[in-house]
């Protein structure tokens, strides 16, 4: 009954990371090949989110 219940949610949790990275790639301009492919892959491999932060994201923000 659980999953039922929340099965739903995360399905959408998961289409909205993939919306808003596709949005935020184009607004920031990432090249597709060099970053964007690379976050949208990290989403489908669990805790691989975690990884692109710290290896790849963390480069791009300015503030830190």
């Amino acid at each position: 009954m659980l999953v039922k219940a929340i099965g739903p949610v995360h399905g959408a949790l998961f289409l909205l990371f993939i919306f808003n990275t596709l949005h935020v790639g184009v607004e920031e301009g990432w090249k597709f090949r060099a970053t964007t492919w690379k976050v949208l892959l990290a989403c489908i491999v669990p805790f691989g989110t975690f990884y692109i932060d710290y290896s790849i994201l963390r480069r791009i923000d300015p503030r830190g």
